[in-house]
């Protein structure tokens, strides 16, 4: 492979700071935008109004969109194979809440409450085990961001998603300032051997 094509391969897989950048950012928003509809107090469970529509998508969207999230995560913390198979476990999981959720309340369709069940469960308690898997790893600061989404989700009716929302929109920013690039380690130095000198004649 020609030097132009890896640097084609690192520049569009995985995607470049700037795409990973603004999806993270609107994981961030989508989570905030929830959090503020829920302190509308909507009625998701036999929804009338739009708000109450509003909240049901909007959760169901920041739950697909937290899958992908988690994967730039690990990738940037350069987490190893456990941390990175935990965070694939979430993003299928945050697929499988969200479509459940959807169907459930969005088209009434009772049934798919144990989908739900079944995504919900695991998308959030996954987060405390890649929550420490990252912080026994070289870049402990990365075990913030699925600590406070963890905690964002114990106060889910009192803007917690706010919380989980802000987290995501601050680990974007960080990512578009290039501030999780982090220092590679420096080259190793192989001792070149010495040559002898001949003496003069």
């Amino acid at each position: 492979m020609t030097e132009t094509g890896v640097r084609s391969t690192r520049t569009w897989w995985p995607p470049g700071r700037v795409a990973q950048g603004v999806y993270l950012l609107v994981v961030g928003v989508a989570w905030s935008a929830y959090g503020v509809i829920l302190l509308q107090d909507p009625d998701y469970w036999e929804p009338v109004a739009v708000l109450d529509h509003a909240s049901i998508w909007m959760y169901s969207l920041s739950l697909v969109l937290s899958g992908p999230a988690f994967i730039i995560l690990v990738r940037r913390a350069r987490a190893g194979s456990g941390a990175t198979a935990v965070a694939w476990i979430l993003a299928l999981a945050g697929l499988v809440t969200g479509v459940g959720n959807a169907i459930e309340d969005g088209f009434d369709q009772e049934a798919f409450g144990l989908v739900y069940l079944a995504g919900v469960t695991p998308f959030f308690l996954g987060q405390i085990l890649l929550a420490i898997l990252l912080g026994l790893g070289d870049r402990k600061a990365y075990a913030l961001v699925p600590l406070l989404t963890f905690g964002g989700a114990l106060f889910f009716e009192h803007g917690g998603p706010i919380l989980m929302g802000l987290t995501w929109i601050v680990f974007g920013v960080l990512v578009l300032a290039g501030r999780t690039a982090g220092r590679g380690r420096a080259p190793t130095r192989v001792p070149q051997p010495q040559r002898e000198r001949t003496p003069e004649t």
